[in-house]
């Protein structure tokens, strides 16, 4: 009798865990040796959205504690600030890449306790490169970009040649990441493998462009480490020591130069573990010199929201509202460089529909950065992108779009793109100074959404959607990792509707409820009914 009721135990808990569980989608690959391609027979499957009815008012009395009126802060932690003397604890001295491989190396893991793990190979690429190195002009030492060479572009190449670049690809059951030492240690490629759709820009040639602080600037997509200076910075073009480090169940990519003007040492360490779709991105600055040194340093993720290499007009941009001040544009309806507007009006225009975007526009946020989080969302195809980041000491952010440029400017396609970026400093014209053995640093996360509409709010957790249209509020949710939980709609405070979720990066949850007669706002919580992220709150 024992074993019989051992039996029906085990045959319900399969069962019960074949319906909790989400399925691992991968995407489709034409090459194998790109990111995201199955490793077994068989098209890749996307799980649909969850869309629910709400359930009935609870009919026990509401909770004591109402909706909070803000949501809650970012969980991304803070390193020492750059006002710091102290000089943080020695990491591993960094060891240099070896030349690039037609072999690739076999995925590296360890595992977890639950299984899950990320991955890491080395493989190769070939891109369309433009012979821009012939170019290089050696500047005198009285010119601000020395030591680093200008360019004369009338010796650049008129045909690009395919080239082989050393890549490495880092991924697990829902993100897939290539990272390209050899240019800049920049983030190159990132594809969502629960929708198989890239998520980053990516030039389909290397080639320069005229801008940036040298007079020239590869735009080839991705994203870019922007250091001493502003805009491009200096060295973001040139090879960058690499290592690659295992340890339960994360992969991290550790990219570092020593920039050749200034003497700091700058590094940028990607992280994917295996529960979550997020890539955790900690740059580090640390000055080894005897002196004070002004520096800035930017992150810059050159986005094509929806798998298009393109911008759509239907593309959202997510950015608390608040103060921002103009860095450039070519749009006489906005206000000038250096004045200051409202988000997300300039005048009559509403610049969170990128379909309001007639020429080039740079903004900052002013003072400085809020919230904690910013991103897009391409309505088209119901996906976007979420950066979560600690304000107080990521300071700057920044959006730039294009419209009205001509794509030859920086590729040999109609191909497009829109840039966030992020920064230790509020703006392109401030600097910070880091003292000698100084060290700042702070870790952000980056993770791709789709299925729950345009966001209100989000956090490491998850992006919230609320809206109220026609007396109902549509809500949607999309985390970074699994949870079971409840989501939970507040009207003048009340908890009023409660959905029981199963919520994952490969299954967005979308509902709708009547509402009337108050605020609105949104909570999600986890199985223990703590609050893992909240709107702020919305007329009905």
């Amino acid at each position: 009798m024992n074993s019989l009721r051992r039996a029906i135990w085990l045959i319900c808990c399969v069962a019960i865990f074949g319906v909790l569980t989400p399925a691992c989608t991968l995407s489709i690959s034409r090459d194998p040796t790109e990111p995201g391609t199955p490793t077994a027979p068989g098209a890749s499957t996307v799980a649909p959205a969850i869309f629910a009815s709400p359930s009935p008012p609870p009919t026990a009395a509401p909770t004591a504690t109402p909706m909070p009126s803000a949501a809650p802060a970012s969980t991304a932690t803070v390193a020492p600030t750059a006002t710091s003397t102290a000089p943080a604890a020695p990491t591993p001295a960094p060891t240099k890449t070896p030349a690039p491989s037609a072999t690739a190396v076999p995925p590296a893991a360890t595992a977890t306790p639950g299984g899950a793990s990320a991955t890491w190979r080395e493989i190769q690429i070939t891109l369309a490169t433009y012979d821009y190195a012939r170019a290089f002009v050696k500047p005198g030492s009285e010119d601000p970009a020395y030591p680093y060479p200008r360019l004369n572009f009338a010796l650049v190449g008129t045909l690009p040649q395919p080239v082989n670049y050393r890549a490495i690809v880092v991924e697990n059951k829902y993100t897939a990441l290539t990272i390209l030492p050899d240019l800049g240690g920049r983030l190159y490629r990132w594809v969502d493998k629960t929708t198989g759709r890239d998520v980053l820009y990516r030039n389909p040639v290397i080639k320069p462009t005229q801008w940036g602080y040298r007079g020239w600037w590869l735009a080839a997509g991705g994203m870019e480490w922007a250091f001493p200076v502003e805009e491009h910075g200096l060295n973001e073009y040139r090879p960058w020591t690499t290592r690659v480090e295992s340890a339960g169940g994360s992969v991290s990519v550790i990219v570092s130069d020593t920039e050749s003007r200034t003497g700091l040492d700058v590094q940028v360490t990607l992280t994917l573990d295996g529960d979550h779709n997020y890539v955790s991105i900690t740059p580090r600055i640390s000055n080894p010199t005897g002196r004070a040194t002004p520096y800035q340093f930017w992150l810059n993720a050159m986005l094509a929201p929806g798998g298009r290499n393109h911008v759509s007009a239907q593309t959202e941009i997510i950015w608390p509202p608040g103060p921002v001040v103009v860095h450039s544009t070519g749009d006489k309806r906005m206000p000038a460089e250096h004045q200051t507007f409202e988000w997300p009006r300039a005048g009559a225009v509403d610049l969170r529909s990128y379909a309001n975007w007639r020429d080039y526009l740079g903004l900052f946020e002013s003072p400085q950065s809020r919230g904690g989080y910013m991103g897009v969302y391409d309505t088209a195809s119901d996906s976007g992108v979420v950066r979560t980041f600690p304000p107080a000491i990521a300071r700057g952010a920044k959006i730039f779009g294009a419209p009205g440029l001509s794509p030859t400017l920086w590729t040999d396609d109609d191909s497009a793109y829109l840039e966030l970026w992020g920064g230790v400093t509020p703006t392109f014209w401030d600097s910070d100074t880091l003292p000698p053995q100084g060290v700042v640093s702070w870790t952000e996360r980056w993770y791709a959404v789709h299925g729950a509409g345009v966001y209100a709010m989000a956090n490491d957790n998850a992006a919230l959607s609320l809206t109220v249209q026609d007396g109902k509020a549509l809500v949607g949710v999309a985390t970074s990792r699994l949870f079971a939980g409840q989501a939970v709609l507040w009207v003048a405070g009340v908890a009023v509707q409660r959905w029981p979720v199963m919520v994952g990066p490969d299954r967005p949850f979308r509902a709708q409820a009547p509402v009337s007669g108050g605020a609105v706002g949104l909570q999600f919580l986890n199985g223990d009914g703590a609050v893992l992220a909240q709107t702020g709150q919305v007329g009905s």
